[in-house]
């Protein structure tokens, strides 16, 4: 009997006018939303390639001069954006898209593009992720408000009362019925989403993992709609009061949600403000951690440590340089306190993503956004990954112009010299991005909160078929 009610609702809401008008409209939304989408990253991931390939040569190029100057000129390196990256950009407006590595000091990522927008746009964006979290759910509610009501205004519900069809096979069919109806309406943007991502970029096997995985939980989250859709439409008892729950849903769940827990992180674990938090580390440096002694104690006991090593009585008398032993090892002392602020930074803005589900009971679109910008590689913890291997290769690089400096002066000279083929035998920054495994594990909070929403749907859908009156 329920694959007589599957059918029934697939062949119904297929030729329903709503479906079609509705359809078409998101659909061409869509696709526009798309093909903008991937020229835009494409553009981008041709900038930073061709940027990149620039500033390494500049800094290959740099003529004859002292290893710690040819450090500070520095080199930019920029992290890659996953094809996946066309359907959610995720945070990338909103931090920087390059890094500048340099000697002394950790940076943080510069130049993000919502910095150069206008205020307007700064209340949110249209985008293809728009589309499928905030538009296509719109589109749910719009098709399935009438599933059940409609039938008990017309009267048709008490008739297949009389025929004995079961009530939890009716809404249950109906749940099918549609979501294969919309699955069949939404085919043509897969067909061409898929092509185009293959024809711009080079699809992995991590890509195309993540690809299908991200279908796969939007699905989940429109089950979740289409399920609580259902259930309002069995619950109450005129289509109008269920349109105007689910429209109060649907904005609570896609607007509201994440501005509420946006605003209670913030609340509860506030970030340091920019001065503060250089400050911070200014005041770390110069005064050191608890029980290192401050900059010029630890400068005496490792001068005299060093002395002691190379058994000589003064700096001068050293055979290799001290100016640069005495660099490397303030650097050293430098990289631990900024590690820690950072780690500290870092584990805040972790924690407030993890607060803003206090206000995932309003909805499962916050977990979505979250779910879809982990999988597109575009969320804080791919953005630390890449942060924490550029620091690595920024601790490569220095280190190798400081042995350099070391190596190729005595005592207290100045004198050490580098020149082009030392600049080029620096390797060049290449990052290799997590798979999917670690995207899953980082979001796995959002994984449950949206698995939550989808068992508290199914349990309502059963419940209202259980009070399903005639």
């Amino acid at each position: 009997m329920i694959t007589a009610i599957i059918r029934k609702e697939f062949i119904s809401t297929l030729r329903d006018g709503r479906l079609l008008t509705l359809g078409v409209s998101v659909l061409a939304i869509f696709i526009g939303f798309f093909l903008t989408s991937t020229h835009e990253l494409q553009q981008l991931r041709l900038e930073k390639h061709s940027v990149g390939i620039t500033a390494k040569e500049q800094w290959n190029s740099q003529s004859v001069k002292n290893p710690h100057s040819a450090a500070h000129y520095g080199i930019y390196v920029f992290k890659p954006d996953s094809p996946a990256a066309a359907l959610d950009p995720g945070l990338r407006p909103f931090i920087g898209q390059s890094l500048w590595l340099e000697p002394h000091k950790r940076n943080l990522t510069r130049f993000n593009p919502s910095a150069d927008q206008i205020v307007a746009n700064r209340f949110g964006q249209a985008s293809t992720s728009f589309v499928l979290y905030a538009l296509l759910p719109l589109m749910i509610v719009a098709l399935s408000f009438t599933s059940i009501s409609q039938e008990r205004e017309r009267g048709t519900l008490r008739m297949l009362h009389s025929l004995g069809i079961a009530a939890r096979q009716l809404v249950f069919g109906k749940l099918l019925g549609l979501l294969g109806a919309f699955m069949l309406v939404l085919s043509p943007a897969l067909l061409v989403a898929v092509p185009l991502l293959g024809q711009n970029f080079s699809l992995g096997l991590d890509d195309v993992l993540r690809l299908f995985a991200l279908l796969l939980l939007f699905l989940i989250y429109y089950a979740i709609f289409a399920a609580l859709a259902i259930a309002a439409s069995a619950y109450f008892r005129t289509s109008r009061i269920t349109l105007f729950c689910l429209l109060a849903f649907w904005l609570a769940s896609v607007f509201v949600a994440p501005r509420l827990g946006a605003v209670t992180a913030e609340a509860l674990s506030p970030n340091p403000s920019a001065g503060q938090f250089w400050q911070a580390i200014k005041t770390d440096i110069d005064q050191g951690l608890e029980g290192d002694g401050n900059h010029e104690q630890r400068a005496q006991a490792f001068e005299a440590k060093i002395l002691a090593q190379y058994g000589v009585s003064r700096k001068e008398d050293l055979p290799v340089g001290f100016v640069s032993l005495n660099r490397q090892h303030n650097d050293s002392y430098s990289v631990r306190v900024h590690a820690l602020h950072f780690d500290r930074l870092r584990d805040n803005f972790a924690r407030q993503q993890r607060l803003t589900h206090i206000a995932s009971w309003l909805g499962p679109s916050l977990s979505i956004r979250s779910l879809s910008m982990a999988l597109a590689g575009m969320d804080l913890a791919h953005q630390r990954n890449f942060e924490d291997a550029a620091e690595d290769y920024r601790h490569y690089f220095i280190d190798l112009t400081e042995d350099w400096d070391r190596e190729r002066s005595h005592g207290t000279e100045r004198s050490a010299k580098g020149k082009e083929s030392d600049w080029r035998s620096v390797k060049a920054f290449e990052y290799q991005a997590p798979d999917i495994v670690f995207a899953l594990k980082s979001a796995r909070l959002d994984f449950i909160v949206l698995m939550g929403w989808l068992a508290f749907a199914l349990a309502l859908l059963t419940l209202s078929a259980k009070r399903l009156n005639p």
